[in-house]
């Protein structure tokens, strides 16, 4: 398969590998015109026995090594992926790419990934929904851009990415949930922030008609629109 490169293309592809590398939380997640890489949060328990470091050629983590071994072989987004485990610290950590494409992976093991590192005040339950809220905003990201390119035409437009987690007065929300659904509350919100690389003023007037309803926001110099797609919030430049 050739990979398409371009954002458009890297958007599709990476959305497709969040999901089959397992759906784990995704710790935060670039896009760099057509260079998607992302750092993923390995889930408890998916690896079955655990090990932890100091590891050597004499003692390797068994557990990561077995994971990697269950999906050799087995196509991810269209594309065989290889697999490389570091295993230098405490924990192993497992790197995935797609050959052919610029879109890479990292898995790294829960006792790795504090609250601070997603500007949560905690982690938890909330974290399970996270990846899918990602994966529909870049679908509709990509589902968009197509849109703009094949309307206004010329070159497809090129974009930087960045997942982002910010805090928020969740209060209110708690306050409308069942004691016992808390947990699943989440008490930071994802946003997607877009910037443009490179497109014509017809394609980003293009892309802003699916933006009805936005709210703006931002200073003189930053005007951004901000519009809810679900559990996810997608941020352009206005």
């Amino acid at each position: 398969m050739t990979a398409d490169r371009s954002s458009i293309g890297a958007l599709i592809t990476g959305k497709a590998f969040m999901a089959q590398v397992g759906a784990y939380f995704p710790v935060s997640m670039a896009l760099r015109g057509d260079v998607f890489e992302a750092i993923f949060m390995m889930r408890e328990g998916d690896l079955g026995h655990r090990t932890s470091g100091p590891y050597s050629p004499e003692r390797p983590p068994s557990d990561a090594m077995g994971w990697a071994q269950l999906r050799t072989g087995t196509a991810m987004a269209g594309y065989f992926p290889s697999f490389r485990i570091e295993a230098g610290g405490i924990w192993p950590r497992i790197h995935v790419t797609l050959p052919g494409t610029s879109v890479r992976g990292l898995i790294v093991m829960p006792e790795e990934v504090t609250a601070e590192a997603v500007n949560a005040p905690y982690l938890g339950a909330w974290q399970d929904q996270s990846s899918f809220d990602v994966r529909l905003g870049l679908d509709y990201l990509a589902d968009w851009l197509g849109s703009c390119h094949h309307e206004a035409g010329g070159t497809a437009p090129s974009i930087d990415l960045d997942l982002v987690y910010r805090p928020y007065d969740y209060e209110a929300s708690l306050a409308k949930v069942d004691q016992r659904m808390r947990e699943l509350v989440p008490p930071v919100r994802p946003v997607l922030e877009l910037r443009w690389r490179s497109a014509t003023p017809a394609q980003r007037r293009a892309f802003v008609k699916h933006l009805k309803g936005a709210r703006k926001s931002g200073s003189r110099s930053d005007r951004r629109w901000n519009y809810r797609l679900g559990g996810i919030e997608v941020e352009v430049p206005r």
